[in-house]
């Protein structure tokens, strides 16, 4: 991992720098408040190189908010996201949205100013789809369609051994435990989860909190899938007793907003996201969606018939 840099600029998202012997890339910016920390962390990594690539897991604004700061820094480099966060870049709607909820970051873990932008340059300039490999000369970055926490979620292997997986697959805090985040799709994220863990990497760079220990990998994926499948049964257990939404949301925020969660994320984030795969999973029992099932090898996943 010696040419794999933590560049983070400040709490509330993280970046890593990737320098290959010919070009670099960004994987993920964070927010715009803390922008010009992560351009200087980026320029000390670089020593006066270029930056080539920013790469996007996803178009929420906790992973992207910092791209128009790197574009004026940068102006040739290019933006590399999935074709639907292209799409939905290129909504005004979206864009007021990022904005305003980059001003509240700003209050809740900066300053409280948050620098104007151009709205221009918040935007995809290349797609990236399942299997394209982004050459830096001497590594390599493959792209991973991982949908789940949003439909535009792409999860990054470098040099096939140093996985970036999206929060589709789960985020683990400074206590070890992982939280599920499968906003869009219960079963996708299922399928994700064991589609980055086939992947048998000898690093992982979790999101939103960094390298995960040599202890933690071991049990890395099946935790990721035990805490998603966990919310499922949840919220399906006090539907059938007949709670509404809102009284589930309320009964898992009891359950599953801890201490450590307090410290880690907003309280309004939180909900938000908890809101979400409440629907997530009321809508694809209605459906009846069924899940792939696999069982766990040492590090990889394999089909089984059910």
């Amino acid at each position: 991992m010696n040419n794999v840099v933590d560049v983070t600029g400040g709490q509330g998202g993280i970046s890593f720098l990737i320098v290959g012997e010919e070009k670099t890339a960004l994987i993920d910016c964070g927010m715009g408040y803390c922008a010009a920390n992560l351009i200087s962390n980026i320029k000390q990594a670089l020593n006066n190189r270029a930056l080539n690539y920013i790469l996007i897991s996803h178009s929420h604004y906790d992973h992207i908010g910092a791209i128009p700061y790197l574009k004026e820094e940068w102006p040739n480099s290019k933006v590399y996201g999935a074709e639907h966060a292209k799409r939905i870049l290129t909504r005004q709607n979206a864009l007021k949205t990022i904005k305003e909820l980059g001003r509240q970051a700003a209050t809740i873990y900066g300053s409280g100013v948050l620098t104007e932008y151009d709205d221009e340059l918040l935007k995809v300039d290349e797609c990236i789809r399942d299997g394209d490999i982004l050459d830096l000369g001497g590594s390599s970055i493959r792209v991973l369609e991982t949908p789940g926490h949003t439909k535009c979620s792409l999860s990054f292997l470098i040099d096939n051994e140093t996985l970036f997986p999206c929060e589709t697959t789960g985020c683990m805090s400074k206590s070890g435990k992982i939280y599920s985040a499968f906003i869009t799709s219960y079963s996708e994220a299922i399928a994700s989860a064991y589609k980055c863990q086939a992947t048998n990497p000898r690093h992982i760079i979790s999101p939103h909190f960094g390298q995960v220990s040599k202890e933690d990998m071991l049990g890395y994926w099946e935790n990721c899938i035990s805490a998603i499948e966990e919310t499922k049964a949840f919220i399906l257990h006090l539907s059938e007793q007949g709670y509404t939404e809102a009284k589930i949301l309320a009964e898992y925020e009891k359950a599953f907003r801890d201490e450590q969660s307090r410290l880690e994320q907003p309280v309004n984030a939180f909900r938000l996201n908890a809101q979400a795969m409440i629907k997530t999973v009321l809508r694809e029992k209605s459906l009846d969606v069924r899940v792939p099932q696999k069982k766990m090898t040492q590090g990889k996943a394999e089909r089984v018939d059910v």
